[in-house]
């Protein structure tokens, strides 16, 4: 297990909520979505190995339980015995991976652009993506990759910070993230899941299948599903308010500590 950065906010006598990034971000995706429930919740938000901030990078990729064996670790650290779970994307299938693996750390469970794993066509631009950054660096795939990632959206403000953040990565940490992920798939697990589930889909989001947050809530029990029709591919950051409003009435109708 590797010790995690992790930026805390909120009371630590609070209900604790654990969030777990989309990959390619860090711990900076959950600042908006934190600013909104920092006075009702106690806020963990780690880097993942290879995501930078304080946590070191690793020496090859790192899979999916791997990560999640790291963040029960943390909320060991912190002395935190049950959290809400909320990661995006591939990050949730993380977030769905601790909730499995741990469950009595589970509370609750939140998948923001939910899937089961990557799609054959992701895969392939996945490793050319890892090829391409590996030979010329982050600025190949600019401005590509944040405008799928985006699909639909506004280039504004928080477009323009996930630009500059993304491009500041570094390429061979990126590119160890990628092929960390790139092979991963919670179907197995689903079926274990013991928490309530909320599942937040992207009615915009290119990168994750349609069906997505449909497939998982096939195999997960205790699943209900809200879809943000006008969002793309990272629902907390891309529609912070809407999705704390969502957050805070599931773990206020769900939760279970």
């Amino acid at each position: 297990m590797t010790k995690l950065h992790a930026v805390t906010r909120g009371d630590r006598a609070n209900p604790a909520i654990l969030f777990v990034h989309a990959l390619g971000t860090d711990h900076r995706f959950w600042n908006e979505a934190i600013d909104g429930l920092k006075d009702d919740y106690f806020c963990i938000a780690p880097d993942l190995q290879a995501a930078g901030g304080g946590t070191p990078n690793p020496a090859q990729p790192v899979k999916a339980e791997e990560h999640a064996a790291d963040l029960a670790e943390l909320l060991d650290s912190l002395d935190i015995s049950r959290a809400v779970i909320v990661g995006c994307a591939v990050g949730g299938m993380v977030a769905a991976t601790v909730a499995a693996t741990y469950p009595e750390k589970a509370a609750a469970l939140v998948m923001t652009n939910p899937g089961t794993g990557n799609a054959d066509a992701v895969k392939g631009m996945l490793r050319a993506r890892v090829d391409e950054v590996r030979a010329h660096g982050m600025k190949v795939l600019l401005p590509g990759a944040p405008e799928r990632s985006f699909h639909g959206m506004p280039k504004d403000h928080r477009y323009d910070t996930y630009v500059e953040r993304y491009a500041a990565q570094d390429p061979e940490a990126y590119a160890l993230t990628v092929l960390g992920f790139l092979d991963i798939d919670i179907k197995p697990i689903l079926p274990k899941l013991q928490c309530p589930l909320l599942l937040i889909p992207g009615g915009n989001d290119t990168l994750m299948p349609k069906d997505g947050a449909e497939a998982v809530a096939a195999l997960a029990p205790k699943a209900e599903i809200i879809r943000f029709e006008e969002v793309a591919h990272f629902v907390p950051f891309q529609a912070p308010e809407q999705f704390v409003a969502a957050l805070k009435r599931f773990i206020t109708q769900k939760a279970i500590w």
